[in-house]
């Protein structure tokens, strides 16, 4: 994990996974990332996503796409 993570803040919670992804600028659309999710490339804290239908409520996430992208998003 790297040193500095840009950090974002979202409204809207809760968050479809995939929207998530897209409104963070980790993947240029919905559909691209749930291609990622299924490919395993898609993790929130640490925790490997599998579930294109997850919802995420409001809290602060680091959010990894891939093994280079990171962003830590508040949700609210």
């Amino acid at each position: 994990m790297p040193d500095e993570i840009p950090e974002l803040s979202l409204s809207g919670a809760p968050l479809g996974i995939a929207q998530l992804l897209k409104q963070a600028n980790l993947a240029p659309s919905a559909s691209e990332a749930n291609r990622l999710i299924e490919g395993g490339g898609v993790r929130v804290d640490s925790a490997v996503v599998s579930d294109k239908g997850l919802k995420l409520e409001a809290g602060t996430y680091v959010v990894q796409v891939g093994k280079r992208k990171f962003a830590r998003v508040s949700l609210r």
